[in-house]
């Protein structure tokens, strides 16, 4: 993973207007010296950014010139860390030319690099570059980058306009850079003390792949899915997943926000960084996370006016679009918009038993998945305020999405259905407030309310073949169990979230934080209260929990020493049926260090430990009224997480750009709250005692002018049931069932810049990855030839993106191959995956 800091630049520099006579060529130029420079990065910050060494010089378009065009092109540079130009995309343009002609000169343009502590690192900025045509001197403009003559068609023509003495310039307006949030909260992350990998999303927004893969490929999150798009994802750190690992977006849980369906349903294109926290969990994100966290961010840079456009298709009728809108009004108010929309038949190949109706006999055959379709819609809209009297920041934002999903058969792909259809609807409001009411204090607070509905339908007497074909009827309705399910439930939940920020010795080393989300759930089945039945969905449900933290940060030897210790409270209050009086209350307490010492400066040692608690969640006590069924009994889990981490920061060497990681940690859980599948439903139970051991490594590399590039990534993990007593004991020592054990995958990546324009690449990727057979249910458990197995698989994925400029727009388009060579494959307790799928993808930034 290649860290970018991103420095925006206006350079204007100070020019006397010339004109001359070129061989009957209108030339562009900078004549001036490279101009000084006041920069807001102060020597304090680390932060120095690059100065023009050798200045670009363009030709002006003959179409320019006999159409009179003149102006401002604004390009967006991006320098590796030698000071190269690598990339030059046109922000703002002209037309006629003038777009590739600032692009051209400036592809030979060299910079000093800009340097992050010290070091020599890759950055972008804002660069505008000027085009003038030449006039007589009393209406020549001052101050003018760029100078252009206009001359005749042929050589000997003498100049339109000669130029007398040229006024004195007036001095450059001077070299400004303000280092954007997102590139220095990225760096600041990896070189602080949490065990957090961080991943940037910007070459995935060109790709047909969702969150999901990416995770996969660039951390040490194990993801597990029981189909294709718009199926459940499982995610998977140290071998705690399901609630363990919490998905929050932008600082609150992801159920609060329109992707409620989970982490496959975010488009790529609207998140711009990923943070997965191992094991210790920060204060900040203010919640009882036990495996760890993964943190999305949405909006890290200021808004700017723009928009954008992607739009998926591919196999097994799968379409994605999504589309986002900003608008700045003024340097106050913003306004900014997005929505999504996919569909999918998911109507793959699958492998599957079937009996022949003449001879009864079955045998695995091969055939089209059915009744597996989906379709998801959402969208949201937020006005912003800021730099207000009393406001740094308000924004206020509503949201709404939908999720329609047709369930296929049961949890272990053995009964197939034909008429089970689920849905999940999620809307709210929200705000968010910032203000530094004092130059040592700063305050974030967040309070949203969210309505989720959610609802099962099983109200079919047919009996489904695997080819949707009703074979025959049952006595009484319901494919899933014995009753049938006409659910609904809908969750209300008010929330808040606050941080204070206070600066004791270094800026902003002390936090507290405080967050609360007290939630109502209820619902029918509208079967039973036909017949005038119990339902126990009619219980009224009441879940608040409450979270506190505290923490303070202190760096020593100069910064080359980071230590964080913090403290965290939990407190949950939960209450079934009317009588609030009997309202069960748990409370519990964690604390923690993080710890980071820079053997160099790009070379950093890192150790967390936390003693944490986890809460149970509403649906893992009381179930949800149709395939998740209740157990009450169900106690808080704790665990104390231990990390130990090497990270190498990308290093800049003759022969390419370095960077390594490694961690390896541990997990001791009690009562680890496990969900279990059975033949029609789940439930979570508890296991008194399990401990896992993981270790994960990541390397990339990338070649001078970074024209290829390797990574790779390798996870394994040691997850053991230590149950003494209870229904577990009797599987003590076994793996955890249904967890992949080792994973591994491995990225080789190719670039061809200036294939058919001097504004355009094509890149090809491919991706290997290896996952090892693993048990399905307790190993000890059976016969070891009867024992249900996930079988290895090797599976391999090919990704071709062209991206190109014109007219101010950027374009990219994206060609997709999943699974190239057909193999099966696998995730959740055998569920088979999509196999050879196609995925074409298109976008435009505008």
């Amino acid at each position: 993973m290649v860290l970018r800091m991103s420095i925006n630049i206006d350079i204007v520099p100070m020019l006397a207007l010339l004109a001359m006579l070129s061989n009957g060529v209108a030339r562009a130029q900078d004549a001036s010296e490279p101009p000084a420079r006041t920069s807001s990065a102060s020597p304090s910050s680390g932060v120095v950014p690059p100065v023009l060494l050798a200045q670009p010089e363009a030709v002006y378009p003959p179409d320019a010139l006999a159409a009179g065009v003149e102006g401002a092109v604004k390009l967006l540079l991006t320098l590796d860390a030698e000071g190269r130009v690598t990339r030059a995309e046109v922000v703002e343009g002209l037309g006629h030319g003038l777009d590739e002609a600032a692009v051209r000169a400036l592809e030979d343009a060299r910079f000093s690099p800009a340097m992050q502590d010290g070091s020599p690192v890759s950055c972008q900025f804002e660069f505008i570059h000027h085009f003038v045509l030449a006039r007589p001197p009393e209406v020549a403009p001052a101050g003018a980058e760029e100078v252009a003559q206009a001359t005749s068609d042929t050589p000997s023509a003498e100049p339109a306009a000669q130029p007398s003495e040229a006024p004195a310039s007036p001095a450059p307006p001077g070299f400004t850079s303000v280092v954007r949030a997102r590139s220095t909260e990225a760096r600041t992350l990896v070189r602080g003390s949490e065990a957090v990998d961080v991943v940037e999303l910007e070459k995935a927004h060109e790709r047909a792949e969702d969150l999901a893969e990416v995770l996969t490929r660039a951390s040490a999150v194990q993801v597990q899915r029981t189909g294709g798009m718009g199926s459940r994802t499982q995610l998977s750190l140290g071998g705690l997943s399901g609630d363990q690992v919490r998905v929050l977006l932008d600082g609150v849980p992801i159920e609060y926000s329109p992707y409620v369906y989970g982490l496959g349903s975010v488009p790529v294109s609207l998140i711009r960084q990923l943070e997965v926290f191992n094991g210790v969990v920060p204060v900040r994100l203010a919640t009882d996370a036990l495996g760890g966290a993964i943190h999305l961010r949405s909006g890290l840079a200021s808004p700017e006016t723009g928009a954008s456009l992607s739009l998926q298709g591919g196999s097994f009728g799968s379409y994605r679009g999504t589309g986002r809108l900003t608008w700045r009004a003024n340097e106050h108010v913003f306004m900014r918009a997005a929505g999504f929309h996919d569909r999918a038949q998911n109507d793959y190949v699958v492998t599957v038993p079937v009996d022949d109706p003449e001879t009864g006999r079955v045998s695995p055959r091969a055939l089209r998945r059915n009744h597996d379709a989906y379709r998801g819609t959402g969208g949201e809209f937020e006005v912003g305020f800021e730099a207000l009297p009393g406001v740094d920041r308000l924004v206020l934002n509503g949201y709404l999405g939908r999720y329609d999903k047709d369930v296929p058969h049961d949890q272990y792909m053995i009964q197939p259905y034909g008429a089970v259809t689920s849905a999940q609807e999620s809307w709210g409001l929200g705000l968010r407030y910032e203000v530094s009411p004092h130059e040592r204090l700063k305050v974030l607070a967040i309070a949203g309310y969210n309505q989720r509905v959610g609802e099962l339908l099983d109200a079919s007497d047919c009996l489904y073949d695997w080819y949707g074909a009703c074979r025959a009827t049952r006595a009484r309705a319901g494919e899933i169990g014995s009753t049938p399910l006409e659910n609904t439930q809908t969750r209300q939940t008010l929330f808040g979230r606050v941080r204070l920020l206070g600066t004791l010795l270094d800026p902003e080393d002390l936090e507290v934080s405080l967050g609360v989300d007290d939630s109502d759930r209820s619902g029918e089945n509208a079967y039973l209260t036909r017949l005038q039945q119990e339902d126990p969905l009619r219980v009224p449900l009441a879940l608040t929990s409450s979270f506190g933290g505290l923490s303070h940060r202190q760096q020593l030897w100069g910064g080359r020493l980071e230590n964080t210790v913090f403290v965290k409270g939990y407190l949950q209050r939960f209450a079934s049926g009317t009588r609030q009086e009997s309202a069960e209350r748990r409370w519990a307490g964690g604390f923690g260090d993080t710890l980071r010492f820079s053997l160099t400066r790009g070379l950093l040692f890192k150790a967390s430990y936390e003693r944490t608690t986890r809460m149970p969640r509403v649906d893992e006590l009381f179930g949800d009224g149709g395939l998740l069924v209740e157990n009450s009994a169900l106690v808080p889990e704790s665990s104390h997480n231990a990390n130990l981490g090497v990270e190498l920061l990308p290093l800049v060497t003759s022969v390419g750009r370095f960077g390594a990681n490694a961690v390896a940690g541990v997990r001791d859980v009690e009562n680890l709250i496990q969900l279990f599948p059975g033949d029609a439903t789940q439930a979570y139970e508890n296991v008194d005692h399990a401990r896992s051991f993981s270790a994960h490594a990541g390397l990339d590399w990338a070649s001078p002018g970074d024209w290829v590039g390797l990574t790779g990534t390798v996870t394994w993990l040691h997850f053991r049931n230590l149950a003494q007593d209870g229904q577990f004991a009797r599987f003590h020592g076994d793996r955890m069932p249904n967890i992949p054990w080792l994973q591994a995958s491995a990225t080789a990546r190719f670039q061809k810049r200036q294939l058919l324009s001097s504004v355009d690449a094509l890149g090809l990727e491919w991706t290997t990855r290896f996952v090892e057979s693993f048990y399905r249910s307790w190993e000890s458990a059976g016969r070891g030839g009867d024992k249900a197995r996930v079988p290895t698989q090797v599976l391999h994925f090919a990704a071709l993106t062209y991206r190109s400029q014109f007219e101010g727009r950027a374009y990219s388009f994206s060609f997709n191959l999943q699974n190239l060579t057909d193999a099966p494959a696998f995730d959740i307790v055998g569920v088979q995956k999509p196999g050879r799928a196609f995925t074409a993808r298109a976008t435009v930034d505008l």
